[in-house]
């Protein structure tokens, strides 16, 4: 049995796990003793079972569309669930990569991620191959985001997974790395335990750890880290985790925003926009997958200019006292509304009060976002 025959087993294998999973729940359905939980769960499995349409190549050249089942090399239905699926063909893929969502996912957010995945793989052009990686806990809820144990966790399982990956795509075949949000601190865990990359890309990242300010400290040559953060992003300015990887100096902070102002491109903003179609965000991920990196865009802006140019003058700066909050958006699930300017002030004027206050009466300056 070929290489690419133990893929395609294998494939079939999480397939028939899915179904029997799909049948169990049916079950408890028709018996009406299924929970709300359970009824979520069964209509996330009945998307993932079903035929997809892809685009391959017969034995004449000719490109056809043809039905398949998705392409799972890991799944788990139980519990929150977890999830690693191929989309295209891994195994003559020249260039691939593979995306890490952050916190917030589970197996009925998958969808989300795998869409994501999708768009990735377009931009970056033929020969790509993405794979979509939720092999962990992905945290539920801030408090949970706030631990790194999954992120730890996560990362040995991500190094771990490279290793694997170098015996299923071909050996000239560029991996890149692609971690959003908690995902990047996955990311950045699997590289401190071992994993390898060709590139690394990260977006919307909270830090990596108090004590990594720059590439080097995680990431071996000739390996590269590129970085994203879209203006109004707080999560990245929080730095919840560790220094911001868009401030390291040996790190390339590539452009979210075309910087010849294209009326076609698509403007990005916050935390969960760098992946839209036709962004210049999603361009740059899709050079660095692909290897054309003479073509990326770089940007320098700094925090103050970003929250300014998204939000204007005259509240951008008030707007960063409540970073804290507007960092509690899930990745990939729920984008972060925009707060008003009447609510920005008022929230700045309560920090201000407050950190004005001491027990010796002196003033003292305003405290940042809690770590």
């Amino acid at each position: 049995m070929t290489e690419a025959d133990q893929l395609a087993e294998r494939y079939r294998a999480n397939h028939a796990r899915l179904v029997a999973a799909h049948d169990r729940l049916q079950v408890a359905v028709d018996a009406g003793t299924a929970t709300d939980d359970d009824r979520r769960r069964l209509a996330t499995i009945g998307e993932l079972i079903a035929p997809v349409s892809s685009t391959e190549v017969d034995a004449e050249g000719n490109v056809v569309e043809v039905q398949r089942y998705r392409q799972f090399l890991k799944v788990d239905p139980e519990g929150q669930g977890r999830a690693v699926e191929v989309l295209g063909n891994l195994p003559d893929a020249n260039n691939i990569a593979v995306l890490v969502p952050g916190m917030g996912n589970s197996l009925d957010t998958f969808r989300g991620q795998s869409d994501r995945g999708d768009l990735i793989r377009q931009e970056s052009g033929p020969g790509t191959a993405v794979v979509v990686w939720l092999d962990y806990d992905s945290p539920q809820g801030l408090v949970a985001a706030a631990s790194k144990d999954a992120a730890i966790d996560g990362g040995a399982r991500l190094a771990d997974f490279l290793t694997e990956l170098d015996d299923l795509k071909s050996p000239a075949a560029s991996t890149t790395l692609v971690g959003h949000s908690y995902g990047t601190d996955v990311v950045g865990q699997a590289l401190l335990q071992g994993g390898r990359a060709n590139r690394v890309v990260m977006t919307g990242s909270p830090g990596i750890t108090k004590y990594i300010d720059e590439a080097a400290d995680f990431v071996q040559p000739p390996t590269r880290l590129y970085v994203e953060r879209a203006p109004g992003d707080y999560v990245s300015y929080t730095q919840w985790h560790g220094p911001d990887p868009a401030t390291f100096p040996d790190a390339i902070r590539m452009a979210t925003n075309d910087p010849l102002a294209n009326d076609e491109a698509v403007s990005v903003h916050w935390h969960n926009e760098y992946y839209r179609p036709n962004s210049e965000a999603l361009r740059n991920i899709g050079r660095v997958v692909r290897g054309d990196l003479a073509a990326i865009t770089t940007t320098d802006t700094s925090r103050s200019a970003e929250t300014k140019l998204i939000l204007g003058t005259s509240w951008g700066d008030s707007l960063a006292a409540v970073a804290g909050t507007a960092s509690k958006v899930y990745d990939g699930v729920v984008s972060p509304g925009k707060p008003s300017p009447e609510s920005a002030r008022a929230a700045s004027a309560r920090t201000s009060a407050a950190a004005a206050r001491t027990t010796d009466g002196a003033a003292r300056r305003p405290g940042g976002p809690a770590r």
